[in-house]
């Protein structure tokens, strides 16, 4: 083999090594992060934001088809939003493609009605396919004053500081979100409870804050937050 291989094979290892390293110390720190909780202090931040009952818009932004279980838990939740203040409208924002009646966005239409919100409560915006499209699109399809009119995201916890800094940039004055989760259940599901769930779905949430630490960055370098 040449000097020349040989010294390409080197660094090639060298990289793999110093790679895999990396990698390994990001995984210690996030099952530690796991164990002892201390990942909260970030998706906290993610999810705050003011709140506000007394509406005139409730945007309820999508996160798959129903019956996905993150879907399901927006639509509970904007449903009991609007039965605190059945005056407001809830707009859902989606791309759609004909037929309208076998689309996400009916589905997602379908689920508030049997959740008891008035049909004619729901405005469907149609272009949308992420959060800052959710945004611009809402705004041009002339669904309230985005200057005097207040606005409530239902959107999941981590996703709402995004979502408020999407909204924002694009000229919505008075934007408010609430958080749809669900409890956590009491029931006795054996020992080691601890590692079997807490840990995993620690991690799973410890992902989601990666992801949107680096889309509010995205979005701040590209000017849409």
């Amino acid at each position: 083999m040449s000097e020349k291989s040989t010294g390409i094979l080197t660094r090639i290892y060298r990289f793999t090594r110093a790679l895999f390293a990396m990698l390994g110390i990001l995984f210690f720190i996030m099952i530690v992060s796991a164990v002892t909780g201390y990942y909260g202090h970030g998706t906290r931040w993610l999810a705050s934001a003011e709140y506000s009952p007394d509406c005139d818009y409730i945007l309820l932004l999508p996160a798959g088809a129903i019956p996905s279980p993150t879907m399901l838990m927006r639509a509970y939740k904007a449903a009991s939003e609007w039965k605190k203040n059945p005056s407001a409208k809830i707009i859902i924002s989606h791309l759609t493609k004909p037929p309208l009646l076998k689309s996400t966005i009916w589905s997602i239409r379908n689920e508030l009605v049997f959740r008891g919100v008035d049909a004619k409560a729901i405005l469907l915006e149609k272009k949308a396919t992420n959060t800052g499209e959710h945004a611009k699109y809402i705004k041009e399809a002339g669904f309230g004053d985005p200057e005097k009119d207040k606005y409530l995201i239902v959107t999941s916890p981590t996703h709402i500081k995004r979502s408020v800094m999407a909204f924002k940039a694009v000229g919505f004055k008075h934007v408010y979100a609430a958080g749809a989760v669900g409890k956590a259940t009491k029931e006795y599901l054996g020992g080691g409870r601890f590692i079997r769930y807490n840990v995993w779905y620690s991690l799973m949430h410890e992902i989601e804050m990666v992801r949107e630490f680096v889309a509010i960055g995205f979005y701040i370098l590209t000017g849409r937050a």
